[in-house]
C-alpha cells in the first residue's frame, strides 16, 4: 500500500526509504515494536561526552551543513525470509549496534533508523569543521565491522550478509533534541535523498561519495571516480566516487589546485622560528609555542620552516598531528609521534612494523635496547617481543613510565649527531593522556638538540593547553612563543594577487573577497576556491573576469563547519548574543545590542 510524505504530501511507493520530491524519510514499512527497542538501546549506546554535547545546543530551527551517511543491509528481503523472524531481528539489531559504534567513534548521531538501514549525521546537531573527513572514516569503519560480523554469520549460519553506504553533503534544518537524544530535522533540497541513492547504487560492502563531499577529502583518501549517476527526483545526475581507502601519505586539505602563492606577511615569525632553529643546530635544545585562531597560517608557518630549514642530512623532522575526532583516543598524539620517530607506517603489517621497530634500535646501538623495543612494541600493540608479558602485569602509571623513559631516549638518540624537530600540529585537539605524556618528555631539549614546536589554537578550555602553561614555565626567558594575528588589508590584497597571478583583478572582486575573509588567509583562500568553482570568477585568455553579483556570494560550506563549530562551544549566553548580532548587522554599537538584548528578554 502506498503511503504520503509527511512533509510534503507526495504520494510514496511502499518500498520508498525517501521521498523522492522533497528527501523527507519515509516511515519505514515494516516499523515494529522491534525498531523501537532498538533505538532505545542506541540512544543508551551514546557515549556519555557525546551524549553531553548533543544535549548542548539549544536549536530552533537551524540551517546547518552536515554529511549525510545512509547504510542499509544487501538483500536483506531474502534474508529476512529465509531465516527465523527473531534470529533475523538479532542480527540486525547486533549489525545496527556495530554502525552505531562507528558513527558515534566520529561523533556522528545516528538521526533515523529505517527498518534494516540508518541514517547518520556529521554536523548536527553537534557541529564539526571536518563533517566530511568523519563521514567518510565512519564508513570505513563501518564496512571493516560488518565485514568481521558477516565471517562470523557466514561460519555459523551459512548465509552471506553485507551492507553498503552513501554518502553526501548537504544542508538540514535541525530541531531540539530531545530528551531520548533524538532530533527533529529537515532536509533542505535533495542532499538526503542523494545519500540514499548513491547508498542504492553501491557494490556489496562499497561506499559511493557525492561530489559535495570528495572534494572536502580528495587529499586524505583513495576514490575511483564512477562519473555521473542517475538520480531519481533529480533532473540532472550526481557525480559519483567510489571509495578505496585512505591514503597513506595524505596530502593538504589546505590550498586550491593549480593555485599557490609565497608565504604572505609572516616574515618576522618564520624569522624568530629560524633563529630557533639556528639555536639548536648549535647544539642547545628549545621550544617553540605557534598559537593563533583556525586558518591563520600555524601549519603554513611550520611548512615553511621545514622548507628553508632543511638543507641535506643535517637536520631530523618529525610530526604528530592531533585529530579532531581524537580527544577521546587515549595517546593518539604519543603514537604518532612514535611512529614518525621510528619511521613507522601506521597501516604497516605487524611483522613489517616490528622489523622497522628492530632496525631503528639497533642502529648505532641502543641505551637500554631491550628493554626500550619491548616498551616501544608494546605501546604500539605489537605482540610476541620478548618482555612484553611483564609490561601486561604494571600498573599503568609503571607502564607509562616505562614507554616514556624508552620514547625519551629515543629521542635523544635520534639527536645524537644531528638536531631534531619535534612537531605537535593542532594540540588544542590532543587527547588528555597525550597531554601528560608530552609535559614529561618536553625536558628532553634539556639533555639534546631538540627543537619541540607545538601549533596550537588559543583554546583554554583544550587538555592541549596546558603544553603552553608547561612551555612557558620550563622554557623561561629561552622561550620562543608566536601569536599569529590577521593579515593586514594590504597583505590579503597580495595573498589574492598571487593565488589569481594577476595583479589587474578589478576592484570590486577584491573588495568583496577582502570583505569575506578579513584577514584570515584560509578564508581568503575559501573564498577564492568558492568563486572559481561557482563561476563567479573565471579565467579567460584576456585574464580574470567576474560575474555580476559576486559580492552577495554564500560563505563557503567548509568555512560554514568551521564557524558552527566554534560557535558551539560558546556558552549559550553569547551564542544567544551573537544571533542577535548577527540579525543587527556587521558592525554597531556596543549599546544597540545590549539594547536589543534586553528587548529581547523574555517576560
Amino acid at each position: 500500500m502506498d503511503q504520503t510524505c509527511a512533509r510534503c504530501a507526495s504520494p510514496l511507493p511502499a518500498s520508498a526509504r525517501f521521498c523522492p520530491a522533497c528527501g523527507e524519510p519515509a516511515p519505514a514499512p515494516d516499523a515494529t515494536a522491534a525498531d523501537a527497542g532498538r533505538a532505545a538501546r542506541l540512544s543508551a549506546a551514546i557515549p556519555a561526552n557525546l551524549a553531553a554535547k548533543m544535549r548542548a545546543p539549544r536549536l530552533t530551527g537551524e540551517r546547518k551543513p552536515v554529511t549525510a551517511l545512509f547504510a542499509d543491509v544487501v538483500g536483506s528481503t531474502a534474508l529476512a525470509e529465509a531465516l527465523d523472524p527473531e534470529d533475523w531481528t538479532a542480527i540486525i539489531n547486533e549489525a545496527i549496534g556495530r554502525v552505531s559504534e562507528a558513527v558515534y567513534r566520529y561523533e556522528g548521531t545516528i538521526a533515523k533508523l529505517l527498518g534494516d538501514g540508518v541514517l547518520a549525521f556529521f554536523g548536527a546537531p553537534v557541529a564539526h569543521e571536518d563533517s566530511p573527513e568523519r563521514a567518510v572514516r565512519a564508513a570505513l569503519d563501518v564496512v571493516a565491522a560488518i565485514d568481521a560480523y558477516a565471517a562470523e554469520l557466514r561460519a555459523d549460519l551459512g548465509i552471506e550478509f553485507a551492507i553498503r553506504i552513501g554518502i553526501n553533503t548537504g544542508p538540514v534544518v535541525v530541531g531540539n533534541v530531545g530528551s531520548d537524544l533524538h532530533y527533529e530535522f529537515t532536509p533542505i533540497g535533495d542532499a538526503i535523498n542523494v545519500a540514499a541513492r548513491l547508498q542504492a547504487a553501491a557494490p556489496p560492502g562499497g561506499i559511493l561519495i557525492a561530489a559535495a563531499t570528495q572534494r572536502f577529502i580528495a587529499p586524505i583518501i583513495d576514490a575511483e571516480p564512477l562519473g555521473p549517476i542517475e538520480v531519481k527526483g533529480r533532473s540532472e545526475p550526481v557525480d559519483a566516487f567510489r571509495v578505496i581507502g585512505l591514503r597513506s601519505a595524505p596530502g593538504p586539505t589546505r590550498g586550491i589546485a593549480g593555485l599557490s602563492s609565497s608565504l604572505v606577511g609572516r616574515d618576522p615569525e618564520l624569522a624568530r622560528l629560524r633563529e630557533a632553529l639556528e639555536t639548536v643546530r648549535s647544539g642547545r635544545g628549545r621550544i617553540a609555542l605557534v598559537i593563533g585562531e583556525p586558518g591563520l597560517g600555524k601549519s603554513r608557518l611550520v611548512s615553511e620552516l621545514r622548507r628553508a630549514g632543511l638543507t641535506g642530512d643535517d637536520l631530523g623532522w618529525v610530526e604528530a598531528r592531533s585529530r579532531s575526532y581524537g580527544m577521546t583516543v587515549p595517546y593518539h598524539v604519543l603514537l604518532e609521534l612514535v611512529r614518525s620517530l621510528l619511521g613507522v607506517d601506521a597501516a604497516a603489517e605487524p611483522a613489517a612494523a616490528r622489523a622497522t621497530l628492530d632496525a631503528a634500535l639497533s642502529d648505532g646501538g641502543a641505551v637500554d635496547g631491550g628493554d626500550d623495543a619491548a616498551s616501544l612494541a608494546h605501546l604500539l600493540g605489537l605482540p610476541g617481543q620478548p618482555g612484553h608479558e611483564a609490561l601486561e602485569r604494571l600498573e599503568p602509571e609503571a607502564l607509562l613510565t616505562r614507554y616514556l623513559g624508552a620514547v625519551r631516549r629515543l629521542i635523544a638518540r635520534r639527536a645524537l649527531g644531528r638536531p631534531l624537530v619535534c612537531v605537535i600540529e593542532d594540540a588544542h585537539w590532543a587527547d588528555a593522556s597525550s597531554v601528560e605524556a608530552l609535559v614529561r618528555l618536553l625536558p628532553v631539549v634539556d639533555e639534546a638538540p631538540v627543537l619541540w614546536i607545538v601549533a596550537t589554537r588559543s583554546d583554554r578550555e583544550a587538555p592541549g593547553w596546558r603544553l603552553v602553561g608547561v612551555a612557558r614555565d620550563l622554557a623561561g626567558d629561552t622561550l620562543t612563543e608566536i601569536a599569529l594575528r590577521p593579515l593586514s588589508e594590504a597583505d590579503s590584497r597580495r595573498l589574492v594577487e598571487n593565488l589569481l597571478a594577476i595583479d589587474r583583478l578589478p576592484d570590486d572582486v577584491r573588495v568583496a573577497i577582502l570583505a569575506k575573509a578579513e584577514g584570515n588567509p584560509f578564508f581568503v583562500e575559501e573564498v577564492v576556491r568558492m568563486l572559481i568553482d561557482r563561476g563567479a570568477i573565471r579565467r579567460t585568455s584576456d585574464g580574470w573576469v567576474a560575474e555580476p553579483g559576486i559580492a552577495d556570494m554564500d560563505i563557503p560550506d567548509n568555512i560554514h563547519g568551521l564557524l558552527l563549530a566554534r560557535i558551539d562551544r560558546l556558552p549559550e549566553d553569547a551564542k544567544r548574543a551573537l544571533r542577535v548580532a548577527s540579525v543587527i548587522g556587521r558592525q554597531f554599537g556596543v549599546q544597540v545590542l545590549g539594547d536589543v538584548l534586553a528587548a529581547a528578554e523574555p517576560r
